[in-house]
């Protein structure tokens, strides 16, 4: 299997409202806790099997298979036994959902946590394989028509994806039952508030026993959890837009922030303080790589020293051949 790896946008690092970018990478399966992005992002895994969380809602994703989060579902993935992992995305910022209204809108209209999965024999069927492939071979080899060819794709891909979902939708199903549906969104809408297990049992007309006893039992994870999950995540965003630690815990919805750091540690494994620093330093090192942008410009200027380099050899050597055949030699 290729091991290479592509990876080509318009993206710069560190501006999270800016550009897109493709990506095709090759790795052995590891597990990325519950997160967020700020961007879109489509998935295709062309090889792989690994269950893939979205809102509390677990599928079982395998080879030709897409996933799909938008910028507010927290989504995390794991891999049941060891394998090789292929897979190849699209991020879209900000920026290009405002240059395409039309593909933010059927973007944005589907609800948090449904229809994230796409079976492999409808990513066929609908031809999201192939844009994918296009889109591919158009970053592998980089030319002034590369991004052109890239939003072409991206459209017909966001398209083909509206029409997946309006004829085929019905036929999908997830391993997560749809019951405690209302109280992720619940949760998602209000965790930056002062809330607590009964007014969310109250989001399914139950006590708190029974609410708690089901929510376990459909999603894995306690109520208490999932909405700690969520504030961390939160909390974690906001550290990364460069807010201080100390300054955001009520914003998440900890009434202290003992209580904040406790459940930052659990659910981050490691301080605030560590993960404002790690981040610093991962963000240090993608700016040091640059945009593609820079990473042209930087070739372009080694491509011309190589050729002066090269044209200053070529002169001395002909000097030198000029003075052996002088008459004083």
């Amino acid at each position: 299997m290729e091991a290479k790896v592509i990876r080509h946008g318009t993206h710069i690092p560190g501006n999270d409202s800016d550009g897109y970018v493709y990506s095709f990478n090759t790795s052995e399966g590891y597990s990325f806790n519950s997160h967020l992005h700020k961007c879109y992002e489509i998935i295709h895994v062309i090889s792989g099997k690994l269950f893939y969380t979205v809102e509390g809602r677990e599928y079982f994703v395998s080879d030709g298979d897409i996933v799909m989060t938008n910028p507010s579902e927290l989504h995390s993935f794991s891999f049941p036994s060891a394998c090789e992992y292929q897979r190849e995305f699209i991020h879209l910022y900000p920026t290009f959902t405002e240059i395409y209204p039309d593909a933010a809108k059927m973007l944005a209209s589907r609800k948090n946590g449904e229809y994230n999965h796409l079976p492999a024999e409808k990513v066929k069927k609908y031809g999201l394989d192939k844009l994918f492939e296009n889109m591919r071979a158009a970053c592998e080899n980089v030319t002034r028509e590369t991004d052109m060819t890239v939003f072409a794709n991206v459209l017909l891909l966001i398209a083909s994806i509206n029409r997946l979902l309006a004829e085929d939708a019905p036929e999908f199903s997830r391993i997560t039952a749809k019951r405690s549906h209302s109280i992720y969104d619940y949760i998602n809408s209000h965790y930056m508030e002062d809330i607590n297990l009964q007014s969310a049992a109250d989001e399914m007309f139950m006590s708190v026993s029974g609410a708690e006893r089901l929510f376990k039992r459909e999603t894995g994870m306690t109520i208490k959890s999932y909405l700690n999950l969520r504030r961390i995540t939160a909390a974690k965003n906001l550290i990364m837009e460069g807010q201080k630690a100390s300054g955001i815990y009520l914003k998440c919805g900890f009434k202290d922030y003992s209580t904040f750091y406790r459940a930052f540690i659990r659910f981050a494994g490691m301080t605030p303080e560590q993960f404002k620093k790690s981040h610093a330093e991962l963000k240090a090192k993608e700016l040091e790589k640059g945009s593609p942008e820079k990473k042209a410009e930087k070739k372009a200027e080694k491509k011309a020293e190589k050729e002066k380099t090269a044209k200053r050899k070529r002169g001395r050597k002909k000097k030198k051949e000029k003075q052996e055949k002088s008459p004083e030699q």
